[in-house]
């Protein structure tokens, strides 16, 4: 009697009876044995990511390392899903020309300025001056670079020619020891650097230019190798008549004296620039290739360190005179690490658009 008292009072206040929590029960067995059912089926199975597709694969060829196979494996899927990604650009690039366009006219309407939404591409300098300077971009590091480092280090060649020509005064320019990998790099995506102004050497590693090794210590003394890892001796300015040596190497702090140690062994002096003296930059004060050559085309304009970092130099680079160099080499370590995510693995986000754009057409 109190049992049945007891259930009609649950009943009342909400309460399920004992039967129809068997009834739920009974109901998500046979859930959970349709969703069983599910998973054992052999349906499609969905558009995998390179990581999950790279570690599902159970067969790696012989003699070659899992990390070896898994980088191929993405390189294939790369270049597999190529078209795919770039069909997903053009309409991004065209979907964002719509939509300034339309913000345009809407400003028209207004009466209000627009300017701010102009493109601003910088032009070739049609009345550019020569400074008498030499730069080269010492390109033989070929075989301590990973396919990505190349990657980044041609766009940074590329980089370099266009600023070149671009600013008030130009250098003349040489990429030596231009062989090997990146030269094959550049005859398949750029074969127009054929067609540059631009003096391309190819040479052995070891060298640099065959003037350079002929050169007397007199003449050598006007020829300055720029190493990060230089201590003492400062580049306060870019003289006519010398010739100024930049490691053409992407490497994330790998090589300690790389550059350092090959101008030593060549007997050229070297010097680094003043980034001490002018700014506080983040982590180690290694810059890229292109980054070191737009300074000094930029000191050659303004005749000013200073005005030259701030103008050149990303937001990103400048540190936080609050934190310690252990946290700042941290920090470091943790955006190359996410920068080798990107560069590696296919975004969820554009595996998805990849997926609609499939299913649209």
């Amino acid at each position: 009697m109190f049992t049945a008292i007891f259930t009609s009072l649950k009943s009342f206040f909400g309460g399920k009876p004992a039967v129809i929590r068997n009834e739920t029960t009974v109901i998500s067995d046979e859930r959970n044995t349709n969703n069983k059912r599910a998973l054992t089926s052999d349906e499609e199975p969905s558009k995998k990511s390179k990581r999950e597709y790279v570690r599902e694969k159970p067969v790696i060829p012989e003699g070659m390392t899992k990390n070896q196979w898994k980088k191929l494996e993405k390189v294939r899927l790369w270049e597999e899903r190529k078209p795919e990604y770039a069909k997903i650009r053009k309409q991004k690039r065209l979907q964002a020309a719509k939509n300034k366009k339309e913000k345009i006219q809407e400003l028209i309407a207004k009466g209000e300025s627009y300017d701010h939404l102009k493109q601003n591409r910088k032009k070739i300098n049609k009345e550019i001056k020569h400074s008498d300077c030499t730069v080269i971009v010492d390109c033989g590091f070929d075989e301590k670079m990973v396919v990505k480092e190349r990657t980044s280090l041609s766009t940074q060649l590329a980089r370099c020619f266009s600023e070149n020509r671009r600013h008030e005064y130009k250098v003349d320019l040489r990429f030596t020891s231009f062989n090997g990998l990146l030269k094959e790099r550049f005859d398949k995506f750029l074969p127009d650097h054929k067609y540059w102004p631009a003096e391309f050497v190819s040479l052995e590693a070891d060298e640099i230019s065959p003037e350079i090794l002929k050169m007397s210590d007199e003449e050598k003394a006007k020829v300055v190798y720029l190493s990060a890892d230089e201590g003492s001796t400062v580049l306060e300015e870019l003289k006519a008549g010398e010739t100024y040596i930049i490691g053409g190497i992407v490497d994330k702090g790998r090589y300690k004296n790389l550059c350092y140690d090959k101008a030593k062994a060549l007997g050229i002096r070297t010097a680094r620039l003043p980034i001490d003296e002018y700014i506080k930059l983040s982590g180690r004060k290694v810059l890229t290739t292109s980054h070191v050559f737009e300074l000094m085309v930029n000191w050659l304009e303004n005749k000013d360190w200073k005005k030259s970092f701030d103008t050149v130099l990303p937001p990103r680079k400048f540190a936080d005179f609050g934190k310690t160099e252990e946290q700042l080499d941290a920090e470091e370590e943790k955006r190359n690490a996410i920068q080798d995510l990107k560069e590696e693995d296919v975004s969820k986000a554009e595996t998805a658009e990849i997926e609609v754009v499939e299913k649209t057409d």
